[in-house]
């Protein structure tokens, strides 16, 4: 074969080469980013642009405009593995829980405000679960009391949990915190919330406070709180308390 024949070849094979090596129908095996661009059309499915994946039962809650990666078989078959990672919180996922790893004492104080440690960044536009799992104690005058801080136009309601206002620790089991009158209350996130006690403001009674947060913009998520009455015997949030928020839409 003359030398510019064999020179034409190999540039044919070359391009070839290349071209299968981007062209998936050819390679039979590929992984690549892509947009939703329709969901169920095939229950359990999304579509990305020309292809149509199977979920991963892991990749909940699909939307028109994720961003996911999906990966082809060398069959030619098609899944969809995920979304990727933003700045956004994972949908299904608790952000990391935030905990009180000492006690917070407040005394001659009512005017809520946020805890130190119970506070969570939301995102804009988006619907969390957000629980409180509270250890609250406080003397007869100088009850615990709660609200929420919440993003600035975040709708809602919470649900309470706990000692009644007038748990007063008066006896064996109420001071055990057995046979205690509690409050269940649903309420606004900015109403506030007394909790009664044990016979010690350092004895503490256990509180869930937990609700859907809808927000519009970003902001803080926080348990606030101070004392019903100034006092100057503490009143306290206790170590161990805890707070989680999970992103669902």
């Amino acid at each position: 074969m003359p030398s510019s024949d064999a020179e034409f070849a190999d540039a044919l094979l070359d391009e070839a080469s290349r071209q299968a090596a981007r062209n998936p129908s050819v390679r039979r095996s590929d992984w690549r980013t892509g947009t939703v661009t329709a969901v169920d059309v095939v229950p359990g499915t999304v579509d990305v642009d020309a292809v149509r994946a199977r979920r991963l039962e892991s990749y909940v809650a699909p939307r028109v405009g994720d961003r996911v990666i999906i990966s082809q078989s060398g069959m030619g078959n098609w899944i969809a593995i995920g979304r990727t990672a933003s700045a956004s919180s994972a949908l299904g996922l608790p952000l990391p829980p935030k905990y009180k790893a000492a006690h917070t004492d407040r005394n001659n104080i009512t005017t809520r405000t946020a805890d130190p440690d119970l506070t969570m960044a939301l995102d804009a536009d988006a619907v969390y679960v957000v629980e409180f799992h509270l250890f609250v104690g406080g003397p007869a005058s100088g009850l615990m009391v709660t609200s929420w801080i919440v993003p600035s136009g975040a709708t809602g309601l919470k649900g309470a949990h706990g000692a009644s206002s007038t748990a007063a620790g008066v006896d064996t089991l109420t001071n055990a915190g057995d046979n205690v009158p509690g409050r269940f209350g649903s309420h606004g996130f900015a109403t506030a919330v007394t909790y009664g006690r044990r016979d010690s403001n350092t004895n503490l009674l256990y509180a869930v406070e937990t609700g859907t947060v809808i927000t519009t913009s970003a902001g803080t998520c926080a348990i606030s709180w101070a004392q019903s009455a100034s006092n100057a015997t503490v009143t306290r949030m206790g170590l161990g308390s805890w707070m989680r928020a999970t992103r669902i839409a």
